[in-house]
């Protein structure tokens, strides 16, 4: 039995989490969501936007007033006119980042934030956003020493940079670290439920996964990523139809969500035993992303390419 996809935050990151054996049928890929694009699985797609685990450039720094843009320019021109303009202001070199993050330059992005951080190593905004490129390109150490080096001087830092951490940690598979980040995070923390999604399942605790996931989807309801881990905990409890039933509300709202597309070509063909309806979802799936970790091609028998058209 294939691996199911979660994602706990498309909102920002593309993150892949290791593969959690749960029991004799299936393999449960995890990866989180958060705002820019991603496969969860918390697994196999995350989210997009400005702001990871919810902390925008307000975050440590909410009291402070941060310049404004004139709209004379377009926004890249203008940043790079006023980072000339205020070259000790952290905040420009940032949102440059934050510009080429959405035009999906990372490595141009990476150079703004360092540049921010050597202007100041405390800019919150900075080490959450550079932490999501970072999760993005695999470069889990450097994010791990980034943020424990924040969280080592801010021992008031946003839940969302210990969550963050957590999923570092748990993407090296140092799941004791993952733990420890998570246990310093405030109790029902809504920016730590994607990662704590992550290690009930790591863990094999079907009822905390389901309980981390309802929580979750109950706070953003109009999250794909969040309907589709919630799908993922139903399918561990046994509850296959309403895992469906999550997996297309996710597809309702990103039909190109990679986890949910994986997802229902699992759903269809080993708990629903429908293959025909999974060739169809792996089809679909194949347009938008083309990691196949459980081998689904094979299991098809049929040479599914990214050209052959799906059924109405």
């Amino acid at each position: 039995m294939p691996t199911v996809h979660t994602d706990v935050r498309r909102n920002f990151a593309s993150l892949v989490l290791a593969a959690v054996r749960v029991n004799k049928c299936a393999w449960w890929r995890l990866a989180p969501a958060l705002g820019a694009a991603a496969w969860l699985a918390l697994g196999a797609g995350l989210v997009g936007g400005c702001t990871w685990f919810g902390l925008s450039h307000g975050g440590a720094d909410a009291g402070r007033v941060e310049p404004k843009a004139a709209p004379a320019l377009d926004a890249l021109a203008e940043a790079r006119v006023q980072t000339a303009a205020a070259p000790r202001e952290p905040y420009w070199p940032y949102h440059l980042a934050e510009l080429e993050v959405a035009a999906d330059s990372s490595a141009a992005a990476m150079d703004h934030l360092n540049a921010t951080l050597a202007l100041d190593p405390d800019y919150a905004p900075a080490v959450s956003l550079l932490s999501k490129i970072y999760y993005d390109a695999k470069m889990y150490p450097q994010a791990v020493t980034l943020l424990e080096g924040y969280l080592a001087r801010h021992s008031d830092a946003p839940d969302a940079l210990r969550a963050s951490l957590a999923l570092h940690y748990d993407a090296l598979g140092q799941a004791d670290q993952a733990d420890a980040a998570l246990a310093r995070c405030a109790p029902g923390a809504r920016d730590a439920q994607g990662a704590r999604v992550l290690a009930s399942l790591r863990n094999s605790d079907s009822t905390a996964m389901l309980d981390a996931a309802q929580r979750a989807l109950a706070d953003d309801p109009k999250s794909a990523v969040n309907h589709n881990n919630y799908g993922v905990a139903l399918l561990i409890a046994g509850r296959p139809t309403e895992a469906k039933n999550e997996f297309n509300a996710a597809l309702d709202i990103d039909g190109a969500l990679p986890g949910a597309l994986y997802n229902m070509a699992i759903l269809e063909s080993f708990y629903l035993f429908d293959d025909s309806a999974g060739r169809e979802w792996y089809t679909r799936y194949l347009r938008v992303a083309s990691d196949d970790p459980d081998h689904l091609k094979a299991h098809f028998e049929s040479d599914v390419s990214t050209t052959e058209p799906s059924r109405p």
